[in-house]
């Protein structure tokens, strides 16, 4: 209830909700794979929440880029389908997060990696699905997924308000318009470095599932996706025939 009263802008709170359901995540992890921290060592994983806040900043701040197009759009042309389209990206976002970081849960505890482009790769074969899912595994699966995008999407809906609150005052509106891109690339980086931040800047700890937990699983993957797209890229070039047999 004070969260909806206080006067938030709704990038804020978006911003606020991303952190919290990465946060989410990084508990049922450590919930799941308690018994691979060593006794002694839970005070340490604790420390995973702060050392992972700048890639959780990170992610937040590219999962917000396209609310925040629309929410510019939606000051100066306040629409329906615009709400309706933010509304939809969003819940979509909330499923498909759910999805990766429970499914990274899983093949953290099958392989001891976190969740990347190769190994979801790997798993669309139904062979290697077949060994790392029993039918009754998958539903399961599915059920935990379902619940956690439910409660995702609920607290999204009840929370996350005023997308459409268009700001009266010109000035403090074009001046939102240009600090708020601003502000987001710096979180995207990571801060004011000279270098972006990546995942090494998550690790901290001689045991490697804390620096696993700390590192923000959905940056991570994405992360993968785009080293395998730059390696295509890059062979592509240095082998221009593979790249293009009909030649």
């Amino acid at each position: 209830m004070i969260f909806k009263r206080i006067q938030i802008h709704y990038l804020v709170r978006l911003i606020i909700f991303w952190l919290l359901y990465f946060a989410l995540f990084r508990i049922l992890f450590i919930v799941y794979h308690h018994t691979k921290i060593l006794d002694g060592q839970h005070s340490e994983t604790g420390l995973s929440f702060f050392y992972g806040f700048r890639l959780d900043l990170s992610t937040a701040c590219i999962a917000i880029i396209i609310p925040f197009i629309l929410w510019a759009v939606q000051q100066y042309h306040k629409t329906r389908l615009v709400h309706l389209i933010n509304l939809a990206y969003n819940c979509s976002l909330i499923i498909l997060v759910s999805a990766l970081s429970i499914i990274n849960i899983k093949v953290y505890g099958e392989w001891g990696t976190l969740l990347g482009y190769r190994a979801l790769k790997y798993l669309l074969f139904p062979d290697e699905m077949h060994k790392f899912l029993s039918l009754w595994s998958m539903m399961l699966l599915l059920f935990v997924i379902t619940i956690f995008a439910y409660i995702g999407i609920r607290r999204y809906r009840k929370h996350i308000t005023n997308f459409s609150y268009p700001i009266e005052n010109k000035n403090i509106r074009m001046a939102l318009l240009f600090i708020i891109p601003i502000v987001m690339l710096i979180g995207f980086r990571g801060g004011l470095q000279s270098s972006p931040i990546n995942e090494t800047n998550s690790e901290y700890s001689n045991l490697q599932i804390n620096n696993s937990i700390a590192t923000n699983n959905i940056w991570y993957f994405v992360h993968t996706v785009w080293d395998e797209r730059q390696d295509k890229d890059f062979n592509a070039q240095q082998n221009p025939s593979t790249a293009n047999p009909e030649k």
